[in-house]
């Protein structure tokens, strides 16, 4: 079968999957990749450089590339009687799930998403929001001590597993540029596999750990071996998890989060749009420096007019003046690199928007995507304004896990547990041996 034009999928990719006898060799997943993501390689790697990120399977208009489905384990662990199962929604999901059930783009479905999981039946429902703004605490607290000590400035995002990837595989002689602090999911499988086992006193060969992300990556993510999530599902496995279970979630009780790892903030939720981590970020470095409650307003600034995809500002937090800037894709951040001297801090995210257009969103007419998109984005940001707790450290769950666990943001046991380090993936664009 001829897929010369076809970008390179290797059998044992844990995100994406080729359906052979689909594909049309029309080549628009490799200009994808190349044009648009910005993976430069050749065929003489001795592996297919992937990041992970799925933007092929959004844009195949044949369905030939789908995510690797990890759903029918999911079903098989909730028949089991033996295993309590949890499960963690990230902040982009709910806004992209009702897609699936005929509703339109950037409908806001929260309760309604976690009465259907209590349905199908899965036994503790968390929202991923909580640990976005442990990673918020984390990593301002990491800025902050950067900042006073001069420390390897700009310091990067590390939330993207698909950025953390590109830069181990192009870049690594700047991986000390990225934060340590794990990625939402990687602090909430932490937190989960310790705090609240303790809490509840449940053993951990008993426990089975899913989330439900927008993003491909999350897939590869979660094997790296600190992480301590068991299944990622993306948002269209979930739809048809809740299919095959006979549940539309049109016509669910709404339900409430589980406690302890229960609702975050407006900030922890605004992580699924690109910016959205920035601002979070500098609202927390605010505090800690002025200690004052403050809205940068840096969502509302307009992005760079001849990429659209690069927004950048100064902002005066007490003493400092933070040069910031915002890159959504791995073309546009090679532009930023050549520049390092110019920023003190910097947020990545591969994708369109961020992880509200994630190649594990529901599939819509190629052509349309930019419209949804944005309405997926302006959902998070509307509920972040109407959120009654737009800060992180005024959650009462994340104050109170600082209090009786972790002592305070960067301790001792903050960096054990969840943080994490990175690696030299370069060898990957070494040839094939002969």
């Amino acid at each position: 079968m001829d897929l010369s034009k076809a970008v390179r999928i290797d059998e044992d990719n844990p995100s994406i999957k080729r359906v052979k006898e689909r594909c049309i060799n029309c080549g628009r997943c490799k200009t994808i990749c190349k044009d648009v993501v910005g993976i430069n390689y050749d065929e003489k790697c001795k592996e297919a450089v992937c990041i992970n990120c799925g933007q092929c399977i959004l844009n195949c208009p044949v369905g030939a590339l789908v995510p690797k489905y990890d759903y029918k384990k999911v079903l098989d662990y909730l028949h089991d009687t033996e295993k309590i199962v949890t499960i963690s929604i990230a902040p982009a999901v709910r806004t992209s799930i009702g897609e699936g059930f005929g509703l339109d783009a950037g409908t806001f479905l929260e309760k309604e998403l976690v009465g259907a999981l209590k349905e199908v039946g899965f036994d503790y429902v968390f929202d991923v929001t909580f640990g976005a703004d442990m990673t918020v605490m984390e990593e301002a607290h990491e800025l902050v001590n950067r900042l006073k000590n001069n420390k390897t400035l700009p310091m990067f995002t590390s939330c993207c597993p698909s950025w953390v990837k590109y830069l181990e595989i192009y870049h690594p002689d700047k991986l000390n540029h990225l934060s340590t602090v794990k990625s939402p999911i990687g602090i909430q499988s932490s937190i989960i596999n310790t705090y609240f086992l303790k809490m509840m006193d449940i053993p951990k060969d008993k426990i089975i750990n899913v989330v439900v992300a927008p993003c491909t990556a999350k897939k590869f993510e979660i094997r790296r071996t600190e992480m301590g999530m068991d299944i990622c599902l993306t948002t269209s496995e979930l739809v048809l998890l809740l299919k095959e279970s006979g549940i539309d979630i049109t016509k669910v009780e709404p339900k409430e989060f589980d406690s302890l790892l229960s609702k975050g903030s407006g900030a922890g939720l605004i992580f699924g749009r690109s910016g959205g981590v920035m601002e979070s970020i500098l609202r927390c470095v605010n505090y800690i420096i002025t200690g004052e409650d403050k809205i940068t307003g840096f969502l509302s600034l307009e992005e760079n007019e001849k990429s659209g995809t690069i927004k950048k500002t100064t902002v005066n937090i007490g003493p400092y003046k933070l040069r910031v800037v915002s890159v959504q894709g791995m073309k546009n951040i090679e532009e930023v690199l050549k520049d390092l001297d110019n920023y003190d801090f910097i947020e990545v995210m591969n994708c369109p928007l961020g992880c509200v257009s994630g190649g594990g969103q529901v599939l819509n007419a190629i052509n349309k995507m930019d419209e949804i998109n944005k309405k997926r984005a302006l959902s998070l940001e509307e509920d972040d304004k109407n959120n009654s707790i737009r800060f992180c450290y005024k959650n009462p769950d994340v104050i109170d896990i600082y209090k009786t666990y972790l002592d305070y943001p960067n301790s001792p046991k903050a960096l054990k547990l969840i943080h994490t380090n990175f690696k030299d993936r370069s060898s990957i664009l070494r040839e094939k041996s002969l």
